[in-house]
């Protein structure tokens, strides 16, 4: 099973970075049998991957690899079933402390919809071999 959740990038800027995923049947095994719902874990990690092809994109060196310092008040208020895309946005928050350490906000929301959840996501980002691409 993949653990890459970005499908496409919709829009990109200096400030913010918008992409979609849809979800698949074997996104949600085993949570629950006949009756599947995503994981947050994985509505955590999508908004997570989004927010790091932000900073990414505009620090282009190669082999960055990202940890989590905290995630804030995440918070999802629908239930995301198999077939559906969701779209999160990730905007930075604040200014960054130093080049390794940065902050966003994502917002997610289903395709087309309204807002359906939010976090905060504080992390540092370093050189190392393991790092994940989608073409944009």
């Amino acid at each position: 099973m993949s653990w890459g959740f970005i499908d496409r990038v919709l829009e990109k800027t200096e400030s913010h970075l918008s992409a979609i995923y849809t979800w698949k049947e074997e996104d949600c095994a085993g949570h629950f049998p006949g009756n599947p719902v995503v994981p947050g874990i994985k509505l955590v990690e999508m908004a997570s991957q989004t927010g790091a092809l932000l900073w990414s994109k505009l620090s282009p060196e190669t082999g960055k690899t990202g940890q989590f310092l905290s995630i804030e008040n995440a918070l999802f208020k629908k239930m995301v079933r198999p077939h559906e895309t969701v779209a999160v946005k990730v905007s930075w928050q604040g200014e960054p402390l130093n080049p390794k350490i940065f902050s966003f906000r994502a917002e997610s929301f289903f395709y087309g919809g309204p807002k359906d959840g939010e976090a905060v996501f504080s992390g540092v980002i370093s050189l190392g071999k393991d790092s994940f691409e989608v073409n944009s």
